[in-house]
């Protein structure tokens, strides 16, 4: 199966796209949950407990954000060698 090109450049470029539609998506919705939360005028143990536990979520989303922008970039890198290689 080497040298064969059995994908679109376009459908690279789509899934670039919809990673990072993605990455976006858990943004909002975490800066969602925090609104919600600081507008709720709650405050004991609980919320503290639950921050520490949103602010874990948000690290993890960060990691995910990280490993989604890599990927990305090659998915368009790839995209724009075929792209050459097709001579469009």
């Amino acid at each position: 199966m080497s040298g064969r090109i059995d994908t679109d450049p376009a459908a690279l470029l789509a899934m670039a796209r919809e990673l990072k539609n993605a990455s976006a998506s858990i943004d909002g919705s975490i800066r969602k949950v925090r609104s919600a939360l600081n507008a709720s005028r709650w405050n004991d143990n609980v919320r503290r407990d639950f921050e520490k536990n949103l602010e874990a979520i948000a690290k993890m989303a960060k990691q995910i954000e990280t490993v989604s922008d890599e990927s990305q970039r090659m998915l368009n890198r790839k995209a724009q060698q075929l792209q050459t290689y097709l001579g469009r």
